[in-house]
């Protein structure tokens, strides 16, 4: 049995027709890296950087779709904006999806945190006080 250490790295900045020439020739993890790479650092119009996404989470692959799903909370956070309506309807969807359904969630949390700060807060507060065994850990 092999162990590999995988080293985390952030990609660099690459924009939406990077991602389409990778995985026009098949360059899975140059794909996924330029996908990272669009949705991390706030370069380009954030529209069609949401349209990238949208339509990657419907990719045949399970790896680019699921992350997909993760770049549209990334593009949350960064942007503070998105076609909230079309993007939550579509992660609603993605969660009927086993391989999908983790990801699509924590990319829902992601919009409504960054998105919607202080309906969040709320959220998370009125969660705390249903559930009693918390206030244990509260110092």
């Amino acid at each position: 049995m092999r162990h590999e250490h995988h080293v985390f790295h952030n990609p660099p900045s690459a924009t939406p027709a990077e991602v389409s020439a990778a995985l026009d020739r098949g360059d899975l993890p140059g794909a996924m890296d330029a996908m990272v790479g669009t949705a991390l650092y706030g370069d380009g119009d954030w529209k069609e950087l949401q349209e990238l996404h949208l339509q990657l989470l419907e990719h045949d692959d399970r790896q680019v779709s699921a992350l997909a799903a993760t770049c549209l909370g990334h593009l949350a956070r960064v942007h503070r904006q998105l076609d909230e309506d079309r993007v939550v309807a579509a992660l609603r969807r993605a969660r009927s999806v086993p391989h999908l359904r983790g990801t699509a969630a924590d990319a829902l949390e992601d919009i409504e945190v960054f998105l919607h700060p202080r309906r969040a807060r709320w959220r998370g507060r009125a969660w705390t006080a249903v559930r009693p065994w918390t206030w244990l850990r509260r110092q």
